[in-house]
C-alpha cells in the first residue's frame, strides 16, 4: 500500500513537471519573439538616429510625420465622400 502511495505521489508530480515545462517553454518562445521585434525596433531606431544629420532623410521624415511637402511640389489630398 505504501509503495502504491509512493508511485501515485511520484506520477503526479512527473505530470505536473511535463506541464509547467510545456508551459515554461512557451513564454521562452514568446520571450524570444518579443525579443527579435525589440531588437529590430532598436536596430531602425538608431538607423533613423544615425541618418538625422542627412537632408534627404529630413526632408523626408517631414514629408511623412507632418505632411509638408517642398517648395514647387502641390500636396493632393483625397477624400471620401458618402
Amino acid at each position: 500500500m505504501f509503495m502504491l502511495m509512493c508511485y501515485i505521489g511520484y506520477e503526479q508530480g512527473v505530470r505536473q513537471r511535463d506541464r509547467d515545462f510545456v508551459k515554461l517553454n512557451l513564454q521562452y518562445r514568446e520571450l524570444q519573439i518579443k525579443k527579435d521585434q525589440l531588437i529590430t525596433e532598436q536596430e531602425n531606431l538608431r538607423l533613423e538616429l544615425n541618418s538625422q544629420s542627412d537632408t534627404d532623410w529630413v526632408e523626408l521624415a517631414l514629408m511623412k510625420g507632418l505632411g509638408l511637402v517642398p517648395e514647387g511640389q502641390i500636396k493632393v489630398l483625397f477624400t471620401e465622400e458618402n
